[in-house]
């Protein structure tokens, strides 16, 4: 279960952080029709594109999809609420070695060191910790699951499922720990070294919601106690083992993060304070100089696994005109993986600024 199985570390981060930027090297590799092209082609995914309050394009918008790294929207929420409830400082340090209990190297694609290298070349480390607000734009930004899992812990999960209910979030599966989940195979392999591959598979796929979501949690705590290195020492994986930790990862449908990125792009949903602190951790696109001529602001959060990759976004641009885009992708070769990851950046600053790519998309 290594670099493969959360490549929005390397191949996403690059393309959504620079998201409707407007400009892109490469560009022949960035190519918006191949996307159209293969929407026409296929039945694996779901699009909601809400302009204006209009809602354009719905596409199988009630169909439950797994998110992958989007979920993490979710987590970013309830600690902006935390923060304005007073619960937590986002100012307080947080120690890397914390994080690191819960980091497994070569499973998110570089994703938890990208961070790290960025964030020392910024100034953001203060000798061997950080802010927990950068801990949650680790999460954002760099997608990293270690940030992730130590997020989940310290805000609560039962917390933060909570929320999808204060949300009106009802089409949407429960949040858990996603490095625990990852590890579950590599738990029962250590509870019984005599399990074969075929039992764990099957054990695995068979569990119970509720089951694998305790299973992930039981291994959530342990590295949170220090047993990282006996989950290292004994990782078990296999392409198939992939597979059923992508298909079980928690769904939801484009129709729920189209209007959530709604409530987002409002800047009124939220309390204030809620607001800046969603605002500081989502739009670092904003920080790009090109973005800032023409956008008011713009927010996004995507993923992606081996076998799918989902993005949800807003946007607000000078003129007035508000955007929320969700589209999420499964089943996919690894060809077309590949192919769409590169065509999304050019894909959604279409959809953003081009009203003949709107109306095509009307068409699919």
């Amino acid at each position: 279960m290594k670099v493969a199985l959360l490549i929005i570390g390397v191949v996403l981060i690059v393309v959504l952080i620079i998201i409707v930027a407007g400009i892109r090297q490469n560009a022949g590799k960035n190519d918006p029709d191949y996307l159209i092209n293969y929407l026409k082609l296929h039945k694996n995914w779901s699009l909601t594109v809400i302009r204006n309050g209009e809602t354009l394009v719905s596409v199988r918008e009630n169909e439950m999809f797994p998110l992958a790294s989007a979920m993490k929207t979710i987590v970013a929420i309830e600690y902006a609420k935390q923060c304005e409830q007073k619960k937590l400082d986002p100012s307080r340090n947080v120690s890397l070695e914390e994080l690191d209990r819960y980091y497994i190297p070569d499973t998110d694609g570089g994703a938890h060191e990208g961070w790290i290298e960025y964030s020392k070349q910024n100034g953001l480390l203060l000798g061997n910790s950080t802010t927990l607000e950068n801990v949650v734009k680790g999460m954002m930004v760099f997608s990293s699951n270690a940030n992730t899992d130590y997020l989940i812990d310290l805000l609560g999960m039962e917390g933060i499922n909570e929320l999808l209910d204060e949300l009106n979030m009802e089409k949407h599966e429960a949040l858990y720990p996603v490095t625990g989940a990852m590890l579950i195979p590599t738990y029962l392999k250590m509870k019984d070294p005599s399990y074969t591959d075929d039992y764990i598979e099957t054990k695995v796929k068979e569990m119970s919601k509720e089951e694998y979501i305790r299973s992930a949690q039981i291994v959530s705590q342990q590295l949170k106690e220090g047993e990282k290195g006996l989950y290292v020492e004994n990782e078990h994986s296999s392409k198939r083992l992939d597979k059923i930790w992508s298909d079980r990862l928690t769904r939801s449908t484009t129709f729920e993060y189209a209007t959530l990125m709604g409530k987002l792009n409002s800047k009124t949903y939220f309390e204030r304070e809620t607001q800046e602190r969603l605002d500081s951790v989502m739009e670092g696109i904003m920080e790009n100089p090109i973005n800032q001529e023409w956008l008011k602001h713009a927010g996004q959060k995507g993923g992606s696994t081996e076998f799918l990759i989902t993005n949800a976004a807003y946007a607000t641009d000078k003129e007035g005109n508000s955007t929320e885009v969700a589209i999420f992708t499964n089943e996919l070769e690894a060809g077309e993986l590949e192919k769409i990851a590169g065509s999304l950046n050019s894909f959604m600053l279409k959809i953003l600024r081009e009203e003949d790519f709107r109306n095509k998309l009307k068409e699919l």
